[in-house]
């Protein structure tokens, strides 16, 4: 039994459109979201670089459902399966896939989107183990080997790329948005030790727990507080998701000298009388820094196929305890029956401490031969283990 062949993933990246578009698919995945987690488990992935969605146990149709949302808005879109589309994941999370090699804000981002979605019901069962392997994968990357050393992602790129056409230190700053992009911009402005730091998100007390570490000031993200700060300061960065434009106009007698837009999709209006840097424009600076970790990049594809190696039998436990799980239930239940029908706290402890006592080994016994292999044969044990005990109740 092939645990993995269920798994299928739909993938975008910045590779192959702009920004613009991906903003526009992600937004549509979010919606496709809403519709689909219910049912089929998913996983959905949306960075400045990708749009990614990944689903276990769908149909054909369901695929190209998803792939059709994609293509609404390009002529073509990758679908890979299997084995293929965990080692993508993996080395997604590892930063082996993105536009700086071993940046860490995309590990964040699909920690981030993985921890909304399992509360949210959408990313569920062994996808829900396969995501958590990907997390895993990216940790121990950044942890034994030296990729991230440096710029940790295309924010740290943007501020690279500012401080080399203005003196920092000598900068009034504001950063548009307050989560995990912004928050890491902030933190790296103060490090560099600007003049003054700004801190606007939508969420006010948001905005005053970054600048609290940072020792900038919160403002609460409106349109006359954008408006003040391109009057008041060098340089403003954006790295707020909208539909919208933020900044669509450059009032006259600004200070503003550059707006860096790291917006999916662009949160800037194209045409304004300033310097506008957007994420296409940090390729060049980040394929310096990925030449310089060249040497790093075998010990981390190194990583992600030892890691994907031990993924089957992973799959395998927790297939088995899924398995599993209703007659265990079934079981318990039936043991709180008996310690009632005896009366006493006394005796349904000792039901359900005998049921555990007899079962958990067989449980073992299960997840040790789903994990040497004999997954068919285990499966039905366990099927069979279930059917008799649900017969006898």
């Amino acid at each position: 039994m092939d645990l993995l062949s269920p798994l299928s993933a739909i993938v975008l990246t910045y590779r192959e459109v702009d920004t613009d578009t991906l903003g526009k698919i992600g937004e549509a995945m979010r919606k496709c979201l809403e519709q689909m987690g219910r049912g089929t488990p998913i996983y959905v992935l949306h960075t400045c670089g990708r749009v990614e969605a990944y689903l276990y146990g769908a149909s054909p149709e369901e695929v190209q459902t998803v792939a059709e949302t994609y293509r609404k808005y390009v002529d073509s879109v990758r679908i890979i399966a299997g084995v293929e589309a965990a080692r993508h994941l993996f080395r997604v999370a590892a930063g082996l896939d993105s536009m700086l090699i071993g940046e860490t804000d995309v590990l964040g981002q699909l920690e981030e989107a993985f921890d909304r979605q399992v509360r949210a019901g959408y990313t569920r069962g062994l996808l829900k183990t396969i995501v958590e392997r990907a997390v895993r994968v990216g940790k121990r990357v950044r942890t034994e080997t030296a990729i991230s050393r440096g710029p940790r992602g295309l924010g740290s790129l943007s501020i690279i790329y500012v401080s080399r056409l203005l003196d920092l230190r000598q900068a009034k700053v504001a950063v548009l948005g307050a989560g995990a992009v912004g928050a890491g911009l902030a933190m790296e402005l103060a490090a560099r030790g600007v003049k003054k730091l700004y801190i606007l998100n939508r969420t006010l007390e948001k905005a005053k727990e970054v600048a609290a570490k940072t020792g900038g000031e919160a403002r609460p993200l409106t349109k006359e507080e954008v408006e003040r700060c391109l009057r008041e300061c060098d340089v403003v960065f954006s790295s707020v998701h909208s539909m919208e434009y933020i900044i669509d106009k450059i009032p006259e007698g600004v200070s503003v000298k550059v707006v860096v837009d790291l917006g999916v999709p662009q949160t800037v209006a194209p045409g304004l009388p300033v310097k506008v840097v957007r994420i296409e424009d940090l390729r060049e600076i980040a394929e310096q820094y990925n030449a310089e970790r060249v040497s790093e990049i075998a010990k981390a594809e190194a990583i992600v196929e030892e890691e994907l190696a031990i993924l089957p039998k992973l799959l395998a436990r927790r297939y088995i305890e899924e398995t599993v799980s209703t007659f265990i239930e079934t079981a318990m239940l039936a043991a709180e029956e008996e310690g009632a029908r005896a009366g006493c706290n006394t005796a349904t402890l000792a039901a359900r401490t005998t049921v555990k006592r007899i079962l958990l080994p067989l449980v073992e016994r299960l997840k040790k031969m789903a994990e040497d292999g004999q997954i068919e044969e285990a499966v039905k044990l366990a099927q069979m283990l279930s059917q008799t005990i649900g017969r006898k109740i």
